[in-house]
């Protein structure tokens, strides 16, 4: 399967762009990436970007997708606070019954790797799966 490279989208901070979000990454992975994957990064994608709204996004949230041969990645950038983000080691579903809490547990269950990067202006959360057949 060949590769697209990396490639970016910046919308609004806006909920109502998730599904814009969705079709960016269903869009690029189409033909590079087996369905299963790409799905699940649908998923990843509309999680982060959600996230990145309701913790502290200004105006706009990029959205990047990588696929090389060996991966296929989300990432997901925004410019404002994220301190109420905890560690990736405490990223967990929340019990059935909780009203919120699901979206960092669920893109945690769904990589292979995760890479968080922040500093005191952005938040960037990259997910990633394996092309590569386990051995």
């Amino acid at each position: 399967m060949g590769g697209t490279g990396a490639r970016s989208i910046v919308l609004d901070a806006n909920t109502a762009q998730v599904a814009a979000a969705r079709r960016f990454v269903r869009r690029l992975l189409a033909d590079s990436v087996p369905l299963d994957i790409s799905s699940d990064l649908q998923l990843v994608a509309s999680e982060l970007f959600t996230n990145a709204v309701e913790h502290g996004a200004s105006a706009t949230v990029e959205v990047a997708v990588e696929s090389t041969p060996e991966f296929a990645g989300v990432s997901v950038v925004s410019v404002g606070p994220s301190g109420t983000v905890g560690p990736v080691i405490d990223w967990s579903v929340a019990d059935s019954d909780a009203a919120n809490g699901r979206g960092l547990g669920i893109v945690r269950k769904l990589s292979d790797e995760l890479i968080v990067e922040r500093d005191a202006d952005h938040f960037a959360v990259t997910a990633r799966r394996s092309l590569v057949p386990a051995h």
